[in-house]
């Protein structure tokens, strides 16, 4: 194929339709390669084929767009989060400004999933709360169109796929509100990632398993930490109480030595409650090929993502 984009090069010139045509085209085989090549472990040479596929897709925005991601999980696979994570905010902005591109969720939970092993927690939420309203407004649309039309097998299975991923969606966030040590909104998003992944995908599902890992490890979890908690509020609160007793007994005598009553005033109650940092499980989710439901969705997980492809 690359001699024939020399050849359409002679014979047309560098800027015409023909020649970026067949630029798309061997730049779509070279992110099908390199993602193959990255899989397999043979860095250099998935590396080579994604940098040719991001010169070649100079022209092609949804090309160059799942360049980006394939390149992003290419660094975040070699540890090189922040080139990661460079590649992923560029693909970001190139979904964003361009209606004719694919929903930019997906790579709001790569970003999540990067920005989650950089130890920025809240970033990391806020990019997978910016994916649930993509999705919800998604599915919506799927479901207006559906409605109104005939059923299409290959429709339902899309729906099916990004109510995966929509799922995946409520597990990151309820993994970042757990690192932010906001155990019960935690607790509410794992639940909500089962029940959707339960009705959409099956209760054997293997996305559904390891959704139900995730919700029963956060609440022994939340169990541990609530006692831990309830622990401290009570040496706070005695603490709080030893405190008072003195100022009251160092009042008291100040006013009978005085000649004159001291009046003292209410004990303030004690807002808040102390949540010590939980030691996240590393759970490893199963890499699964990017076209199914299972890799489409569970490659977006905190832990773990996997290339796109065009």
């Amino acid at each position: 194929m690359e001699k024939g984009l020399v050849l359409r090069r002679n014979a047309f010139g560098i800027d015409s339709d023909q020649v970026w045509t067949a630029c798309r085209q061997v730049a779509e085989l070279c992110n099908l390669l390199g993602v193959h090549y990255l899989q397999q472990e043979n860095f250099d040479l998935a590396f080579d084929l994604l940098k040719k596929a991001e010169i070649l897709s100079d022209r092609h925005e949804s090309g160059k767009a799942a360049t980006y991601n394939n390149l992003a999980c290419y660094y975040r696979r070699m540890g090189m989060l922040r080139a990661a994570l460079s590649y992923l905010e560029k693909a970001l902005r190139l979904e964003s400004k361009a209606e004719s591109l694919e929903s930019p969720a997906d790579t709001h939970l790569n970003i999540c999933a990067i920005l989650s092993q950089l130890g920025k927690h809240a970033a990391a939420l806020e990019h997978a709360q910016s994916a649930l309203i993509l999705l919800q407004e998604e599915l919506f649309q799927f479901a207006l169109t559906s409605a109104n039309g005939p059923k299409d097998e290959e429709r339902s299975k899309k729906m099916q796929d990004r109510i995966a991923v929509l799922a995946i969606a409520y597990h990151n966030m309820g993994v970042e509100q757990e690192f932010l040590k906001r155990y019960e909104a935690a607790l509410v998003s794992y639940r909500k990632s089962v029940e959707f992944a339960e009705t959409h995908l099956g209760a054997t599902h293997g996305i559904t398993t390891n959704l139900k890992g995730s919700l029963s490890a956060a609440q022994k979890q939340m169990k541990t930490m609530l006692a831990k908690q309830n622990q401290r509020k009570q040496k706070v609160i005695d603490r709080k109480e030893q405190k008072t007793g003195k100022l009251m007994s160092s009042s008291l005598n100040f006013g009978s030595a005085a000649g004159s009553g001291f009046s003292m005033s209410k004990d303030s109650r004690i807002m808040g409650l102390m949540t010590p940092r939980a030691e996240l499980e590393n759970e490893q989710l199963p890499s699964l090929s990017d076209r199914e439901v299972s890799s489409s969705a569970q490659g977006l997980a905190t832990v773990e993502s996997e290339p796109v492809s065009t």
